[in-house]
């Protein structure tokens, strides 16, 4: 091999300038949104001093992170903590985690009880996300399958995560929902869904009376992690016409037993019972 062949190998075989620097860019914005996660919310200096990344870089993967929705600026403490889109992605990472093996019981006993279909979600951002479910074997039954999508403010699933989240977490889903009328008894407006979820919280579950289909109603629970957040919604969903809403009711306490369970689980020392209001 000549010394120009062995040159033209190395240059071919080597990255190029921009491409390091491109490598550089999303180890930076790693290390800041992995800062940002671990301690924020941090304002603008202390992001600069922890980092010791320079002003003007920071400012731009400031930007591009919040434009991918992992970060979020609070404007009125000019504070940065990290956004929705990393729940979403913990979400998608819960479809294929031991939730559904830890779940998996409770949802086969809960359908033996009521003979209908039960289902658990997990939320991503404005919607919750079917990750498993066992359908009823009547001949009307109501049918979804896992990675199933439905808006949260309409849902039985949905009103317990929302319910259960944190007050500023609440308020940014909420603001961003672009209400829509599904059937007459949707919820269509923040201040009618403030009210439903302060009851829903209070009573410890949560009821889709026909909001996302018409001859279709739920009652839901809340699986929470040890802090008392939900990190699901374990639901049994049946048709209206066959099933009262007196019956629906009387599922309540195995429902909620089993959402505890699972939050066991998931979660030996969680810090507040699905039980009790919050």
């Amino acid at each position: 091999m000549t010394e120009d062949s062995k040159s033209a190998e190395s240059v071919k075989g080597s990255p190029s300038g921009s491409t390091r620097r491109a490598a550089g860019g999303v180890v930076r914005a790693i290390h800041l949104l992995d800062l940002i996660v671990a301690e924020g919310p941090l304002r603008f200096a202390e992001l600069e001093e922890l980092s010791a990344i320079p002003k003007a870089t920071l400012h731009r993967l400031l930007n591009e992170l919040a434009d991918e929705r992992l970060i979020q600026l609070d404007e009125r403490s000019l504070t940065w903590s990290s956004g929705y889109r990393i729940l979403e992605m913990a979400n998608r990472i819960w479809t294929r985690s031991d939730i559904r093996v830890l779940a998996r019981d409770q949802l086969l006993a809960l359908n033996a009880l009521s003979g209908e279909t039960v289902q658990i979600a997990v939320l991503a951002d404005t919607h919750v996300v079917v990750i498993d479910h066992v359908e009823s074997t009547r001949s009307v039954r109501h049918s979804i399958s896992v990675g199933n999508r439905e808006p949260v403010y309409c849902t039985g699933t949905g009103k317990v995560l929302l319910a259960w989240c944190d007050e500023k977490q609440q308020n940014d889903i909420m603001g961003r929902i672009s209400f829509a009328r599904f059937t007459p008894n949707t919820i269509t407006d923040k201040v009618a869904l403030s009210k439903e979820l302060s009851k829903v919280s209070q009573q410890g579950f949560a009821i889709d009376a026909e909001e996302r289909f018409l001859g279709s109603h739920s009652i839901a629970a809340p699986v929470v992690d040890s802090t008392g957040r939900a990190i699901a919604g374990l639901s049994i969903t049946a048709p209206a016409f066959r099933t009262s809403e007196d019956e629906l009711a009387s599922w309540r306490d195995s429902l909620i037993a089993a959402a505890a369970e699972i939050s066991r689980r998931q979660a030996p020392r969680t810090g507040a019972s699905p039980e009790s209001p919050h």
